[in-house]
């Protein structure tokens, strides 16, 4: 072994020409990466890059013998140890530069597997929601990260006591969340009542002041988190969530929380970007972070469009399997794209609609880089926003979001920049103003939905070419159906000039939309939704399942199930039903239910990535 000098640049300052990140879960048996590259975070071109991995001994770092690769697989003789790259580079003129990665501690186990090992518990569910203004509140930002203060602004009517707890949602032995801390006999106020504080364009903001400040300690583990509030008098109860970040942690997933939709969809107040859902039938062209959201599944789209829906499944699911997570949100992906570089997979889970173009840019920067991309999602970067300030002057607090005439893409856009800055004008991807078809990164694009009256059923995942990789271990063959996992809405092919190269179609499942078809290219096949993998030039691998409910093919747990109707009732609809999709030959809708061959599949696509699970179900092959 070879000492060597600890006098070595940050990686992390922000006059460093290079930047290096290690990527993986730093866990025995698996592999560590590292990725270098310039300020602009693009691959190196004309330059020498030497690989030296280093053990941290005695407080010196020392060289690894023969490790000198870009990759490093974690033997037991690690254990407990830091580990860290030293990377020299050498330019087309002979310039020099070196420079260190953070030092990591190896472990027998991941961050993840260790947490889920600790009790969980069933109380962090809502079982009173207050829907009077009772108790509701938000936070002053989307998220922090781990040993930061998030400002919590709470509303109380009438005045009175509460208590906070707060959850980090997980499986922890399938309780779904555990408890991290709790306050009681807080003294809470009625707060003042939201202002619409930009009339043009409907922007309600709420304006309460901090009630609480949560201080998170740097023990606490990332992940998607909620505060339950309780009104003491009334017993009623409500959330706020937030993601807590472990900023540039080594792991094998990124897990995107796609609070930009959340916050689109949501019309606390009275307005969301919906005609549908908005006071007088007029949608906002702007909506801000700075209101409450609404919990109520029974209702309509804004209150199933949060963390709860379908990522909080698929957090279960994955920490279940013992999967190495990292957490941040879209708008982390939009504001710091170097949170990309610390994973092997990006993943978008559920319903993942509004990016902004610096994320759209960074994202595909990413996959250019060599990082994979994971989208268990549908109607993924379909609308483009802007984010701004807010009223008072806090950053990246209101989402703009013009559309156009007709409010779903298919007429003249409304955004006054759009004669100026048509690239950066709030409309579709896909439209001629930014000519960016989401089917350019994810393979596919939205081309269809069963309606928000039918968000908990779906039509069934027809299985093609059975014979890929991806269907290993499943048994599957052509034409075998996955139960009401394509919902509620579906992403198919786009018949455009913008499909990857090497595109494979992984299914053919048969759906028939509900309302107006969203603006598609002519020969698109809007009756079929697809899912498909490629893998791009930088060898970066890409998969999207086209549907936002699949997850629940992977767990299902607090999945809202629909009304109950009488038997009768039930009986007499369903043979109508039968009737006439025998009489036109159309797909079934089914309810979507969790599936062992649906969880295989997400486990051979992570596989394929480069993401193992450490405490996997007994029937997984990986």
């Amino acid at each position: 072994m070879k000492k060597v000098s600890q006098d070595l640049h940050s990686s992390w300052q922000e006059e460093d020409a290079y930047r290096i990140f290690l990527r993986g879960s730093a866990t025995i048996g698996h592999t560590l990466a590292a990725g270098l590259f310039d300020h602009n975070g693009l691959n190196l071109t004309g330059v020498t890059i030497r690989y030296q991995w280093q053990q941290l001994v005695k407080g010196d770092w020392i060289d690894l013998v023969g490790a000198t690769t870009s990759s490093l697989i974690l033997a037991n003789f690690l254990i407990e140890q830091q580990v860290r790259v030293l990377v020299s580079c050498i330019d087309t003129f002979g310039n020099s530069e070196d420079i260190a990665s953070s030092g990591v501690t190896v472990t027998a186990h991941n961050t993840i597997v260790l947490e889920n090992q600790k009790a969980g518990t069933t109380t962090w569910k809502i079982t009173d929601l207050a829907t009077n203004d009772e108790i509701a509140g938000y936070a002053d930002a989307t998220s922090i990260n781990k040993g930061q203060a998030l400002n919590l602004k709470i509303s109380l009517a009438p005045a009175g006591q509460y208590s906070l707890d707060v959850y980090r949602l997980g499986y922890y032995g399938g309780t779904g969340a555990r408890l991290i801390a709790s306050v009681m006999e807080l003294n809470g106020m009625t707060q003042t009542y939201p202002t619409i504080t930009n009339p043009n364009t409907n922007l309600v903001e709420y304006k309460w002041k901090t009630s609480y400040i949560l201080q998170t300690d740097k023990d606490w583990i990332t992940g998607l988190y909620l505060v339950k509030l309780t009104d003491s008098k009334t017993g009623k109860q409500n959330y706020i969530q937030f993601v807590l970040r472990d900023d540039n942690r080594p792991a094998d997933l990124g897990f995107q929380d796609a609070i930009t939709t959340a916050v689109a969809y949501n019309n606390t107040a009275g307005y969301s970007v919906y005609d549908f859902n908005s006071d007088g039938g007029f949608r906002a062209y702007q909506v801000s972070f700075d209101r409450p959201f609404q919990y109520d599944s029974n209702v309509g789209s804004e209150q199933f469009n949060n963390m709860l829906t379908w990522e909080y499944n698929m957090t279960r699911w994955l920490e279940s399997q013992g999967y190495d997570i990292s957490y941040y949100t879209n708008l982390d992906v939009s504001t710091n794209p170097w949170q990309l570089y610390s994973q092997k997979i990006f993943l978008s889970v559920g319903h993942d609609e509004y990016w902004s173009m610096d994320q759209r840019n960074n994202v595909q920067q990413a996959r250019d880089n060599g990082i994979n991309l994971a989208f268990f999602s549908a109607n993924t970067a379909y609308w483009q926003v802007r984010f701004g300030p807010s009223s008072s002057g806090q950053a990246n607090r209101v989402i703009t979001i013009y559309k156009d005439t007709s409010g779903i893409g298919t007429g003249a856009s409304l955004d006054p920049i759009a004669s100026t800055n048509p690239t950066a004008a709030t409309t579709l991807f896909r439209n001629p103003e930014v000519n960016r078809p989401e089917n350019e990164l994810l393979g596919v694009g939205y081309v269809g939905d069963w309606g928000t009256g039918n968000v908990f059923k779906g039509f069934d995942y027809v299985v093609s070419n059975a014979s890929d990789p991806y269907y290993a271990h499943t048994g599957l063959k052509n034409g075998d159906k996955l139960t009401g996992l394509v919902g509620y809405e579906w992403d198919g092919l786009l018949n455009n000039n913008f499909v990857p190269e090497g595109l494979v179609v992984l299914s053919q499942s048969p759906v028939r939309f509900q309302g107006l078809l969203p603006q598609v290219p002519p020969g698109t096949n809007t009756a079929i939704s697809n899912a498909v993998r490629y893998t791009a030039a930088s060898g970066a691998k890409v998969f999207s399942i086209g549907s936002i409910q699949w997850v629940w093919g992977l767990d299902s747990d607090w999945v809202m199930n629909p009304p109950v109707e009488s038997s009768w009732q039930r009986k007499v609809k369903n043979w109508l039903r039968k009737m006439k999709n025998l009489w036109i030959h159309r797909p079934r809708i089914a309810s979507p239910r969790v599936d062992s061959r649906a969880q295989q599949i997400a486990v051979n696509v992570f596989a394929d990535m480069g993401a193992k699970p450490q405490t996997p179900s007994t029937h997984i092959s990986y």
